[in-house]
This record gives C-alpha cells, structure tokens and sequence, in this order.
C-alpha cells in the first residue's frame, strides 16, 4: 500500500503524482517492481507489471494508460474498452477501502506533518 498526502486538490493527477517518492522511484527503476513474464505458454512474448491510468498519465514502461484522440482504430478501441473495465475494478476497490476505513471519505482535518505520519 502506498499513500502520499499533501497535493491540493486543483492540481492535476499527473503533476501530483510526478512530485511523489513512488513516481521516482518508478521512473529510476528502484521500485522492486517483479520481472516482465510470459502470460501464457502459448505466447512467448515478455510482458512487464503496469499500473493503470487514464489519459492524463504519460504512458512507461510500466504505466499503461489509453490511446488518445477519436479517429482510433478498432483494435485501440478494444484495447481501451477493456483497460476502461480494468479500471472500474480498481475504482470498485477504492469504493470498497473507503466504505472500510471511513476516514478515506473526507480530508483529513490534521496538519500535513501529522497527515504523513497516520498510516
């Protein structure tokens, strides 16, 4: 579980995120992130772990993140309609912390110095 606090609210997800120790230890590649495996036996191919986003994020190595624009093709279409429900999985998941633990509803009503120590 990784949890930075102290963004405000105005500010982008990308920009917030690229001020984060978890973006840079990502873009440096020391994050311990595991190796790119194979999927299946029937395909050879490497594939790395990602983290998804939406198109806000710049797309790595390990962020996938969907095409842009409206004249895609329909393979790029299919490709994000499902990062799209990879995506609502992972919103149903936040949907599900915040209904557990409360405090995930609202700000927290503390100083920031007080804010990075609760975990």
């Amino acid at each position: 579980m990784y949890i930075d606090v102290g963004a405000y609210g105005k500010s982008s997800d990308s920009a917030i995120l690229q001020e984060t120790d978890f973006y840079k230890k990502l873009m440096s590649h020391t994050l311990n992130i595991p190796e790119q495996l194979q999927i299946s036996e029937n395909c050879s191919t490497l594939f790395p772990y990602v983290f998804v986003g939406d198109e806000a994020f710049g797309l790595s190595t390990n962020v996938m993140r969907p095409f842009g624009g409206n004249n895609l093709s329909v393979d790029k279409k299919i490709f994000n309609y499902r990062l799209s429900r990879a995506r609502r999985y992972i919103e149903c998941t936040f949907g599900i912390l915040t209904n557990k633990w409360r405090i995930f509803n609202r700000p927290l009503n503390v100083h920031t110095e007080l804010a990075k120590s609760i975990d």
